[in-house]
């Protein structure tokens, strides 16, 4: 009984100091965790530059390059496709793109910072209607690897104008 007590003591005496030099190393250890956050934060932004130039561009080899093998990709209209199954479709030129870009971004690192999720909205005119802008929400998940980042998944969403998703009306009867 006296052990424990001499013990509880001795750790009550010792913890202090301990938290003391804990947290006198916090704040180096936040600024070089914030500094590897803030650089894994700018490879995904800039892995997102490049995904959206290269739909643009219809750079088939360097969305190869950017999409893990794999990937899992959900179109705004609800089918599903693989990496291979999404190059071919653009290969096909089944997405008529004119232009695609991203108009909003949130990056949140998740564990150790080598998965990323990004969520935000973008924008695409079709090929064949110049006129219309479609917009949209998205979420994509990056995962970090020797060669950088790489999608794993992206999901996107078209967002329709207000009163679009609503069922049109039935006709009345006449009375």
């Amino acid at each position: 009984m006296r052990a424990t007590i001499l013990f509880a003591l001795c750790l009550a005496f010792l913890i202090p100091g301990a938290r003391a030099s804990q947290a006198a190393l916090e704040p180096a250890a936040r600024a070089q965790g914030g500094a590897g956050q803030a650089q894994a934060e700018a490879g995904v932004r800039e892995a997102e530059r490049l995904r959206a130039q290269a739909l643009s561009q219809g750079d088939i080899d360097a969305l190869r390059r950017l999409i893990g093998g794999d990937y899992y990709h959900v179109e705004s209209n609800g089918r599903v496709r693989t990496k291979a199954e999404f190059l071919q479709a653009l290969a096909r030129d089944e997405y008529r793109i004119r232009n695609y870009g991203v108009e909003e971004m949130e990056i949140r690192l998740v564990g150790d910072g080598a998965t990323a999720i990004v969520t935000g909205t973008y924008r695409t005119v079709p090929m064949d209607q110049p006129a219309v802008t479609l917009r949209g929400r998205y979420v994509r998940i990056w995962t970090r690897h020797a060669e950088g980042w790489r999608v794993a998944l992206h999901q996107g969403t078209q967002i329709r104008p207000v009163g679009a998703n609503t069922p049109e009306p039935r006709p009345q009867a006449m009375q």
